[in-house]
């Protein structure tokens, strides 16, 4: 029961604070320099939002997933020795590092970039481009040109056929058109997705993800359940509080893969129609 205080001889309850969706922004910095500590670097801090230092720390969380797949991990494009994000669409890629992930499959080895803020092609128009906050894309596959912009300013993209997934960062409590949003970027950069006709990839990838800061409510779970049962992709709550957990060794099993040997907790019925074939 709500405690109770006098105000004007009248008892009045107090109100219950709501979860906030934020986080203290010098605990989200130790995070992000102990993480990239581990790789024996150090972080060019040039954040300013702290959503941008939340963006960093999912940017983080996608790594450790890739670790827990069996990827092997390494830093790339160092500047002066230290990492550098990039927490904005705007900028040259080759200005900023960025993890390579590897992993061998039979004698075969395939490598991949997990880039921060590029711009990626359209799946249905080739002049179109939009720019999720984190992406998976072939390894060397980013281009720049002088031709997007009317200024003749240099723009970095990668085209389509490179992208394998993507991840959305939101640092907001969740609400439905934040989530349908996300819904319509998935349709523009992985249209297969959205008709399951996904192929499959080898090796196995996390599937295209919303990862949201704050708690749901009720609507906000059961449009979660509705499209993670209708599409192959993710929409997690509540990074703040168990983002570490769901990104961890143990928790990260619970995500939706698609490639050789995804696995998924969420495909619990055999007769599900929208089941995918891998």
């Amino acid at each position: 029961m709500p405690t109770k205080k006098a105000t004007d001889n009248k008892i009045v309850p107090e109100k219950k604070s709501a979860k906030s969706p934020f986080k203290d922004q010098t605990e989200l910095e130790d995070d992000i320099k102990s993480f990239i500590n581990k790789y024996k670097s150090t972080v060019i801090n040039h954040a300013t939002r702290i959503s941008d230092f939340f963006e960093m720390s999912c940017y983080n969380l996608i790594v450790q997933y890739y670790e827990h797949l069996g990827y092997e991990v390494t830093i790339q494009n160092l500047k002066d020795g230290k990492y550098r994000y990039k927490c904005s669409p705007s900028g040259i890629q080759s200005n900023f590092s960025y993890f390579e992930i590897s992993k061998k499959v039979g004698r075969k080895k395939f490598s991949f970039e997990i880039q921060h803020n590029l711009a990626v092609q359209s799946s249905f128009d080739d002049e179109i481009f939009v720019t999720p906050d984190i992406s998976i894309i072939r390894k060397n596959s980013a281009k720049e040109t002088i031709e997007y912009y009317d200024t003749r300013r240099k723009f970095s993209y990668v085209l389509n056929k490179d992208l394998l997934t993507f991840f959305e960062v939101k640092q907001f409590n969740p609400f439905p058109e934040l989530i349908f949003n996300f819904i319509g970027i998935v349709n523009e950069l992985k249209k297969s997705i959205l008709k399951n006709k996904l192929s499959t990839t080898i090796p196995a990838h996390l599937a295209p993800s919303l990862m949201i800061s704050g708690k749901p409510n009720k609507p906000t779970k059961k449009i979660k359940k509705s499209l993670e049962k209708r599409y192959c992709i993710n929409i997690i709550y509540d990074i703040f509080d168990s983002g570490h957990h769901t990104f961890s060794k143990d928790g990260h099993i619970d995500l939706r893969q698609f490639g050789e040997n995804s696995s998924s907790s969420k495909d619990e019925s055999e007769n599900d129609p929208f089941d995918l074939p891998f």
